[in-house]
């Protein structure tokens, strides 16, 4: 167990480092993320090369802890009775070319799975599309969930932890504040992530995320 927690731990700490120095820029416009523009994702391709004003406020608790971290079970669905969400969560790893897989539903979400599963110690991560040339994508209404919104996360094994949202953000991609929302969370935290915006139709792109921080209910 300890040698699979070491490991995990490797992938999550690649991870944050690669989207903090933007490595994923120059292929994202190929392969599945061509064929959706407006993933949630598109905001770790465009991460900034240094870290964001955001991040540099992050508060000294959001710091890494040497606690081994617990492992539960992976997500399966996440419904947030406020906004109408009553989705899927699949699970979501890197391309070959180091560029980070993207839901091709448009009516499901993703779980970040380098990352903490929801309910342990630290930052889990669940995106979903604003919206397609289409219609409206899962996390749609995401700017609707008010602070004080539950989010009930499903796990495989059948039982449900819930969250609390915090606080929302809405950034330009190029201000993406990488370290706060990947920051190793002394305590189970979640994120929602999509992109905001007028869609800008020569490029396909919105140009911000909105981004939702919860915490667990215990």
């Amino acid at each position: 167990m300890g040698g699979q927690s070491e490991r995990r731990s490797r992938k999550f700490r690649l991870v944050v480092s690669v989207a903090a120095v933007g490595l994923f820029a120059a292929a994202f416009g190929v392969g599945m993320a061509a064929r959706t523009p407006d993933s949630a994702l598109e905001e770790i391709a465009q991460a900034p090369k240094t870290p964001s004003p955001e991040a540099s406020r992050e508060p000294a608790r959001r710091t890494a802890v040497s606690a081994p971290r617990r492992h539960l079970p992976v997500p399966v669905h996440v419904s947030i009775p406020a906004i109408g969400v009553n989705a899927r969560v699949i699970r979501l790893g890197l391309n070959a070319d180091r560029t980070i897989e993207v839901p091709t539903n448009f009516a499901e979400t993703g779980w970040f799975q380098p990352g903490p599963e929801p309910g342990e110690q630290g930052a889990a991560v669940i995106v979903g599309h604003v919206a397609s040339r289409r219609g409206p994508g899962v996390f749609y209404r995401l700017r609707e969930l008010r602070v004080g919104g539950v989010i009930k996360v499903r796990l495989k094994n059948g039982t449900t932890v819930r969250f609390v949202a915090r606080s929302t953000m809405r950034v330009p991609k190029s201000r993406f504040p990488t370290k706060l929302v990947y920051a190793r969370t002394t305590r189970p935290t979640l994120r929602l992530i999509t992109c905001a915006g007028k869609l800008n139709p020569s490029t396909g792109h919105h140009p911000d995320n909105y981004i939702v921080f919860a915490s667990l209910v215990r």
